[in-house]
């Protein structure tokens, strides 16, 4: 079951091996087995990213697996009842074990960080196609979307409350005796206690703190002076300009919540969120027409699959998938 259980994970799996793994995860008589196989695959990932750095495992190793069972005993029974086809270019369950061996490995990991003293750090990271959420030491509480890392301190709570972030998240932050201090690489958001959501993709020059409920003050050097949100107000970084705005904030929040929100959003942008949520490549032909299209609507729980159907049957598009590089492309009709 090993060389099925690296198909599933892949998203590689067809029909009848997707039924015949998932029936064999949710088989309480293979426990052991399941066990035995997820943590040689997690130590396998482990060494591979690590290029042959020890893993430490402690006395919570059978606590975390249980829940990583758990979770993928909830999901893949949810994506079964729906009876969606599964397709080689990815299906929402095989990223949710993804997201419970990327949890495991940042409950079993200690990663040392060169300083004048020797400091421990814990690190989250949820690859594309995923999303994952966790309790922080303090009883704050993180959603964690897809393509994202966040990082802080085992200390956390004891002298700081600072974590760093590349990509997106969600916070619902508790009041402490510390600051909340959420450090990325284009800005740092200072929150006071309150539901908030930072992203930060220092690749593309882009930035957004988007407040729900609560204040938070934000630091850049490029602003002249801290900008401090109420609810509904965002602070943009976008094409080199800082903007202050006031948003509807469920278009920037709902995608903890299993959904994605278009308003108006133009085809390239919509291609774009589409690849960090399904973990997919997809190219636009160089026709000006596709630059025009736009879309408004919700997407919840469908398959990628669905959303192309959906795409195409709301705007003049066609679609082709090539099964070697794995990639979508779009064209006008």
């Amino acid at each position: 079951m090993k060389h099925l259980f690296s198909k599933y994970i892949h998203s590689v799996c067809s029909p009848g091996e997707f039924r015949e793994i998932t029936e064999w995860l949710s088989d309480r008589g293979h426990e052991e087995a399941v066990g035995k196989v997820m943590e040689e695959t997690w130590l396998e990932q482990s060494r591979e990213e690590e290029r042959g750095e020890a893993v430490e495992q402690g006395p919570r190793q059978g606590e975390v697996w249980a829940k990583v069972r758990l979770e993928i005993n909830r999901k893949t029974t949810a994506r079964v009842k729906r009876q969606l086809t599964f397709f080689r270019w990815g299906f929402a369950a095989a990223a949710t074990l993804a997201v419970a061996l990327v949890t495991a490995h940042f409950l079993f990991r200690e990663v040392p960080v060169q300083h004048r003293e020797m400091v421990q750090t814990q690190s989250v990271t949820v690859p594309h196609g995923a999303r994952t959420s966790f309790l922080m030491p303090d009883g704050s509480m993180v959603w964690l979307n897809s393509g994202s890392t966040l990082t802080y301190a085992s200390d956390f709570n004891q002298k700081n409350r600072n974590l760093e972030l590349e990509g997106e998240a969600y916070f619902e932050v508790v009041k402490g005796e510390y600051p909340f201090m959420i450090h990325t690489a284009l800005g740092k958001v200072e929150v006071t206690g309150t539901c908030l959501n930072v992203k930060s993709c220092p690749q593309e020059n882009r930035f957004e703190t988007t407040v729900e409920r609560g204040s938070v003050n934000v630091h850049c050097d490029q602003l002249k002076e801290i900008c401090r949100l109420e609810p509904g107000q965002q602070i943009r970084l976008s094409d080199g300009k800082w903007e202050l705005l006031k948003v509807e904030t469920d278009l920037f929040t709902s995608w903890k919540d299993g959904k994605i929100i278009f308003r108006k959003e133009y085809l390239p942008e919509v291609a774009r969120r589409l690849e960090r949520w399904y973990n997919v490549k997809i190219e636009l032909d160089k026709d000006p027409r596709l630059n025009k299209i736009h879309y408004t609507g919700t997407l919840e729980m469908e398959s990628f699959s669905e959303v192309l159907e959906l795409l195409k049957i709301t705007a003049s598009i066609n679609y082709s998938y090539n099964d070697k590089t794995r990639v979508i492309r779009i064209t006008h009709r």
